[in-house]
């Protein structure tokens, strides 16, 4: 029982953030208002010149303010969401929202979800905790570390904006690896090992790549579907793959790493040692990173399939990216296996260290 009650440890704590941040209204200086009513006004169909059909409501929504000096006041104001939901939201009775206010009319902002976020942010790092112990303060602070430098290099780049971005990709991905090898297993020859394998794997799978798709002219690449790029989306595709795969592949890195550095045998058995267990975790891994970078643009793929669009045309410019990052980061994840095992050999022997 005593062992079952820690583990409900964390599913209460999030329960309790989740109930706390339904009456967090007054922290924010955005108006915030809970719907109390909702009445369907109006009901048209859509159809745009290319026979893509959806439907759109409107909403007569009764809204009580949670802050601002009118706090308690009821108001009425107008949603108006479409079917497919792409861009907007059907409001429901209970839902919290943000409001925008203009000449004292309100209209909807966006949906206030901080209360789900946090939950289930106090959910997974529970989590995290109960299953790796101590271990867990330091992902957690890797984790942290990783954020923030993210933040400040972006903030950076865009403020002075003299860096090209792949570069600050490229810098950003020996960043991560190092202070996340370095956190994994502390200040030792393993941990180069394991950032030196990770590195090389994925430079060697994003020129792979590069070079393959240069050859053939990027033939079938619709580089315009990169969301929200107006300039160098070609760069920024790339810089995608390096960050996206980089995690898979240091994983992969630090079980063949860690293994091989447990190991006795001579530097060839241990090379041998690692290449089995990379065999054994890069099947994983690739079908993990694969349905990652799909599921990144199913919701979209499903917008297109419902507006009437083709299955092989939704294919080919909406996930034709995600599959092409699939493939070059599935490089990465088959190079490593014998790049790694390979350097965590020769440095093992060298130091005759354990992990």
């Amino acid at each position: 029982m005593k062992y079952l009650g820690k583990w409900l440890i964390p599913f209460v704590a999030a329960i309790a953030v989740f109930i706390g941040l339904q009456f967090d209204s007054g922290l924010y200086t955005k108006p915030v208002g809970q719907v109390e009513a909702v009445k369907v006004v109006k009901t048209t169909t859509h159809q745009d010149e290319d026979e893509n059909r959806d439907r759109i409501v409107k909403q007569q929504v009764l809204v009580r303010l949670l802050n601002t000096a009118k706090r308690g006041k009821r108001i009425t104001m107008h949603n108006t969401y479409s079917f497919s939901g792409a861009l907007d939201n059907k409001l429901r009775v209970g839902e919290q929202v943000f409001l925008d206010v203009d000449k004292g009319a309100y209209t909807l902002n966006n949906v206030k979800r901080d209360a789900i976020l946090a939950a289930l942010l106090v959910l997974t790092f529970g989590l995290i905790f109960l299953v790796m112990g101590r271990r867990a303060w330091l992902t957690s602070i890797s984790i942290l570390l990783n954020t923030l430098i993210f933040f400040v290099a972006v903030e950076w780049e865009i403020g002075s904006k003299q860096w090209q971005a792949w570069w600050l990709f490229a810098i950003l991905a020996v960043i991560f690896t190092v202070l996340t090898a370095v956190f994994i297993v502390g200040l030792k020859p393993i941990a180069a090992t394991i950032a030196s394998g990770a590195l090389l794997a994925t430079a060697v799978a994003v020129a792979l790549g590069y070079g393959v798709m240069t050859l053939t002219n990027f033939s079938g690449i619709h580089f315009e579907e990169v969301k929200y790029a107006t300039q160098t989306p070609q760069l920024l595709f790339f810089g995608q793959i390096v960050i996206g795969s980089l995690g898979a592949v240091l994983d992969e890195a630090s079980d063949i790493s860690v293994a091989i550095f447990q190991l006795h045998d001579t530097a060839k058995e241990r090379f041998r040692a690692g290449m089995a267990i990379g065999r054994n975790v890069m099947g994983p891994l690739i079908s993990v990173l694969f349905m990652i970078f799909i599921a990144d643009t199913f919701m979209e793929s499903v917008l297109w399939i419902r507006n009437n669009n083709s299955i092989a045309q939704t294919v080919i410019w909406v996930m034709g990216l995600g599959f092409a990052q699939s493939l070059i980061s599935a490089f990465g994840i088959v190079l490593a296996v014998p790049m790694t095992s390979g350097l965590a050999a020769m440095i093992a022997k060298m130091k005759k260290v354990k992990a």
